[in-house]
């Protein structure tokens, strides 16, 4: 499994708040696309907003799907 294989997609009850596309940049491989607007970051970076979406009672759902 690649990073480029993949979109991270953040929910709040059934409104998508964030995403996350692969840019293909090893400095900053992650776009974080909210708002309308994108934002360049890092692995660490978005680790650390989608781990503590994964324990349990998290109000926040993660999801991954194919990238097309």
């Amino acid at each position: 499994m690649k990073n480029s294989e993949f979109i991270i997609e953040q929910y709040r009850g059934n409104k998508l708040v964030r995403s996350f596309t692969p840019t293909g940049n090893p400095a900053l491989p992650w776009s974080m696309n909210v708002n309308g607007k994108s934002y360049a970051r890092t692995n660490g970076w978005v680790l650390s907003k989608i781990l503590p979406t994964l324990v349990e009672g998290s109000r926040v759902t993660t999801r991954v799907v194919l990238a097309e």
